[in-house]
């Protein structure tokens, strides 16, 4: 929601040279600023990294991943690479919201306890 909020108040088309299709009205997707992919490929992989034991190899590829995620959208020209990076930095400080307003499993259990 924050990502569809910034792209309706940035109004910024994305380079592509046809029109959205009904689709893309649908789902949200008319305004190219900031990417919502790469905004969630950034959260989901920084999420997972954080809380997640994993291997080198696989954090490596998580962060791969992520950056495959937000460099295709500019490969097949839906957003430009400002977008893209703005996206990358959008979805850090959703991460870093969503840190904020984490419960750990014990308080979850206290306030389930209660009702």
């Amino acid at each position: 929601m924050i990502v569809a909020g910034l792209q309706k108040l940035a109004k910024r088309k994305g380079p592509y040279d046809i029109n959205p299709g009904l689709l893309d009205y649908l789902t949200m997707d008319t305004y190219a600023f900031p990417a919502g992919h790469a905004s969630r490929a950034a959260m989901l992989s920084k999420f997972f990294l954080n809380h997640l034991v994993l291997a080198i190899p696989l954090r490596i590829l998580l962060v791969l991943w992520a950056l495959c995620v937000g460099f295709s959208r500019v490969m097949i020209g839906r957003h430009h690479i400002t977008d893209v990076l703005s996206g990358f930095v959008f979805g850090y400080l959703q991460f870093r919201l969503v840190e904020l307003i984490w419960m750990s499993s014990n308080t979850c259990q206290m306030l389930i306890s209660i009702w």
